[in-house]
């Protein structure tokens, strides 16, 4: 039974709606009040309760001398039964970019390899920290995946309402399609197509995870007690926690020697780019030489002191193994209107070059190319 005005339950032993005070004329005390009021005069009351409550700032509504507090208010509701993992992605986010500028002015990288790790960082923490929302959803703390076996006892508890069945997980091979049946059914329990998350968890783990209209429906025990009590989930703490031991683990990772490789691979990067700034100037004519052509077969050598000057866009291009300017010259041999080039870079600790040479130094009476301002 609903009240006819707010759409309220109706207690049939009360003669009020609790909500908003409308009479509820189903109760034996209230039915000779029929004749006493007209549908109109319903209809002006009603009317009259929405027109007051459209500014009402307050959950709170007194009749007839009582104060009453409406406990289905739409904000304490979500408190109680939602698990806010909004506060989680924008902690994720500043994280993100805090630890992509810790990439290039602590660790020094250069700004492309900077924006990779945060990128790869904040992808991998995304994932992680999608997985501990779904926990945190169907009433778990968040760090219970932290525990062997009972993050799995939790996981089967959310998805089929039952932990126990976990051990099925545990034997081979019937235990790989018995997770995916896990997964099928942890969708269903969220309102969303259990198929698209088997074959596209990737996608629809984080929409369960972030979306508030993913709300858990299944009969985990575990949420059954927890919104029994009308607790609430603690998010913005294991989301510090996972992300402030994600962050460290990835220092941990950029200072390994392994890392050095990605470090070289980017160096290569680096100098494909410079070549490439400098082949676009050429073809738009921007250099000017002291004696001959650039056009004309030859060879002419660019200098400089620092290869950002090169860029026409005001972006640092800085070695990605310590964060020095690149400096050093480009040769460009042309034969037949066909260019090649080759180049001598130093970072001021590493000189690379395609041609064997360490010296940085231009050669005697070469012909010297510099941008026309």
């Amino acid at each position: 039974m609903v009240c006819p005005r707010c759409g309220a339950e109706l207690d049939p032993s009360k003669r009020y709606c609790m909500k908003c005070g409308a009479l509820n004329y189903n109760h034996p005390d209230n039915q000779d009040m029929k004749k006493y009021i007209t549908q109109e005069e319903v209809d002006k009351a009603n009317k009259e309760y929405y027109d007051a409550m459209q500014g009402a700032k307050t959950n709170v509504i007194e009749i007839a001398g009582k104060t009453y507090v409406d406990e289905l208010d739409p904000k304490e509701k979500k408190k109680k039964t939602f698990v806010d993992t909004g506060i989680i992605v924008s902690l994720l986010i500043v994280v993100s970019i805090i630890f992509g500028l810790l990439g290039y002015f602590v660790f020094h990288f250069s700004i492309f390899l900077s924006i990779l790790v945060a990128c790869i960082y904040f992808f991998f923490s995304f994932y992680l920290l999608a997985n501990i929302s779904i926990f945190m959803k169907g009433g778990y703390s968040g760090f219970v995946p932290l525990v062997p076996f009972y993050s799995l006892y939790a996981y089967c508890d959310i998805a089929l309402g039952n932990g126990w069945l976990f051990l099925i997980s545990l034997i081979p091979i019937v235990g790989i399609f018995f997770m995916l049946y896990v997964n099928y059914k942890l969708a269903k329990t969220f309102g969303r197509n259990g198929w698209l998350t088997v074959f596209l968890p990737f996608i629809m783990i984080p929409i369960i995870a972030f979306n508030e209209k993913s709300q858990y429906q299944g009969d985990g025990k575990k949420y059954q007690k927890y919104v029994g009590k009308g607790e609430h989930r603690n998010t913005l703490l294991p989301g510090i926690v996972y992300s402030f031991v994600v962050l460290c683990f990835f220092v941990l990772c950029i200072q390994s020697p392994l890392f050095d490789v990605v470090r070289e691979n980017f160096v290569e990067r680096d100098i494909e780019s410079i070549i490439d700034i400098v082949d676009k100037d050429i073809s738009d004519g921007v250099y000017s030489c002291e004696d001959g052509s650039i056009q004309e077969d030859g060879s002419y050598y660019i200098s400089f002191d620092d290869a950002t000057k090169l860029n026409s866009i005001p972006i640092p291009m800085r070695s990605s193994i310590n964060g020095e300017v690149y400096s050093g010259y480009i040769r460009v041999d042309v034969s037949d209107s066909d260019m090649s080039y080759h180049y001598v870079i130093t970072d001021n600790k590493n000189t690379y070059s395609d041609m064997g040479l360490q010296d940085i130094s231009l050669p005697e009476g070469v012909i010297i190319c510099e941008k026309v301002d």
